[in-house]
This record gives structure tokens, C-alpha cells and sequence, in this order.
């Protein structure tokens, strides 16, 4: 009942805020309930850029800027001979959907609608981020944050905790002021290049690996046993087969946190934060 009315006022607040803005955007305030914990965000779009930022204050807005209905090309609308002396009242064209539940923020979007959410919280907050065209962007926030991108690019900016990023076709920029040694790093692409900022302290076990690329660090190094795989089976014809895998494995600063950085096709920067 309690989730149901929580969910019935954040829909109340959606449409009287709506309304309050001009027909491409909408804003949405999600007060803060519980503070004595972090929060998470979860967003996720079919079609639309995702900006995360922080701010000084405990609430979470959600921005819905731009969109309309997808595959919709703009244009005149055919006039309704039935509606002549009428004003037409247009409605926000996103469907925007927000709800709050035990600390958690889930922002989503009518499946055939979209645009680009600008969402402003807290420094501490956690982040689910996903949409399957446009790029994503964040700044400044501490807490796990797991991005996954179709088509775009992903930017991380001065963030911390630890991050797991993954996007299909696209380019991945991050710049990490610290990380949580407890929690593992996961940067991969299949089309794109990797650029990763870590603090110079940054302590990992690591595996880089790109098909079609090359990898640059300016970290020292401790490679690990790698090359040639051999694999035997004990079947009756014996075969034998030797497979040569292009992972590097190796340590920085002794070793700590599992760090995984993979693209199939671009090149892997792996900098030191000076």
C-alpha cells in the first residue's frame, strides 16, 4: 500500500509539474526520505542521452528535455476538419515515469518516446545507467556505478567507487579520482576506443586484451604468465591444440583490485592520474 501511494504521488507530481513547464520538458523533484543511506539511481531509455551531475542538495531531479515519438519526423499536423473553433491542449511527449522505492530511483520513459533525461543528485549516490542511442555522461559521483551503452559514447568524469562500463559501438572516456579496492572495474567495447584515468596509486590485478588495436600505459607494469594456451583432450585420436590468446595480464602497485579492460576493435589508454 505504502509503495502504491509513494508511486501515485510521484505520478501526481509528474503530471502537475508537466504541466507547469512548455511542451518539451519536464522536471521532476524526488524528495529525500531516507538519508542515512545512499541512494540509486536506475535509468534506462530506448532512445535518448543520459547527463548525471551532482549538486549540494538531498533530492534527485529528473530533467526530460527534447524527444517526441520515435520514427516521428516533425512537421505540420494534418488539420481535424471536427475540431474547428477548438484550441488543441497539447501533452508533454514523453510519457516520463519516475518512482521512488527503499532508497531506490527508477526513471523511465514510454516505450515508444524519447529524449534526453539531465538528472541532478547527491555525491553519494549509486547509478544504474542504460539506453540503447545517445551517449551518457556523469560528474563528480561516488558509489558503484554500472553504464551500458548500445550505440554512443560513455564520459566519466572525476568519479569514484567503481564502475562497470560496457557500450557496443562507441568510444569510452573515464577519469577516476579513487576506487573502491573491494569492488572489481569492467571497461569493454566492441567498437571503441578505451581511454581510463586511475589514480597513481591505483592498486589491480589486470587483464587487457583488444583484437584489432593497441594498448598504451604510463603504469609500471608487473606482466603475468600469458601467450600460448595449450589445451589436450584424452579422447582416442588425440588431438592436440594450441590456441594463442592476446590478453595481458600482469599487476600495478603490487596487485588489489580485479580490473578488466577489453575492446574488440580500438585501441586501450591506461593513464595514471598526475
Amino acid at each position: 500500500m505504502k509503495r502504491n501511494s509513494a508511486l501515485l504521488g510521484m505520478t501526481l507530481m509528474v503530471c502537475s509539474l508537466g504541466l507547469a513547464q512548455d511542451a518539451t520538458s519536464e522536471r521532476v523533484v524526488v524528495p529525500a526520505r531516507d538519508t542515512t543511506h545512499a541512494r540509486k539511481v536506475n535509468v534506462s531509455l530506448m532512445g535518448g542521452s543520459i547527463t548525471v551531475k551532482t549538486y549540494p542538495g538531498k533530492e534527485v531531479i529528473v530533467e526530460a528535455r527534447g524527444g517526441g515519438q520515435s520514427g516521428v519526423k516533425p512537421g505540420k499536423a494534418v488539420p481535424d476538419k471536427a475540431a474547428d473553433g477548438m484550441r488543441r491542449l497539447d501533452l508533454p511527449p514523453r510519457g516520463l515515469q519516475v518512482e521512488e522505492e527503499n532508497n531506490v530511483i527508477t526513471v523511465r520513459m514510454q516505450r515508444a518516446q524519447h529524449g534526453d533525461l539531465v538528472v541532478s543528485v547527491p555525491s553519494d549516490t549509486s547509478l544504474a545507467l542504460r539506453t540503447m542511442n545517445g551517449e551518457i555522461a556523469v560528474e563528480g559521483v561516488k558509489g558503484e556505478l554500472d553504464i551500458t551503452n548500445h550505440n554512443g559514447k560513455i564520459t566519466l568524469n572525476n568519479v569514484s567507487g567503481s564502475v562497470l562500463a560496457n557500450t557496443m559501438n562507441g568510444a569510452m572516456k573515464v577519469t577516476m579520482d579513487s576506487v573502491d579496492a573491494n569492488k572489481p572495474l569492467s571497461f569493454s567495447s566492441m567498437n571503441g576506443t578505451i581511454d581510463v584515468t586511475l589514480p597513481a596509486d591505483f592498486k589491480a590485478n589486470v587483464k587487457l586484451r583488444t583484437d584489432y588495436g593497441e594498448i598504451y600505459s604510463d603504469f609500471d607494469f608487473k606482466l603475468g604468465a600469458g601467450g600460448a594456451i595449450t589445451q589436450k583432450n584424452d579422447t582416442a585420436d588425440g588431438k592436440f591444440k594450441v590456441k594463442m590468446d592476446r590478453t595481458i595480464t600482469g599487476t600495478i602497485n603490487g596487485g588489489g583490485t580485479e580490473a578488466t579492460f577489453k575492446t574488440y576493435n580500438g585501441t586501450i589508454y591506461l593513464r595514471k592520474k598526475k
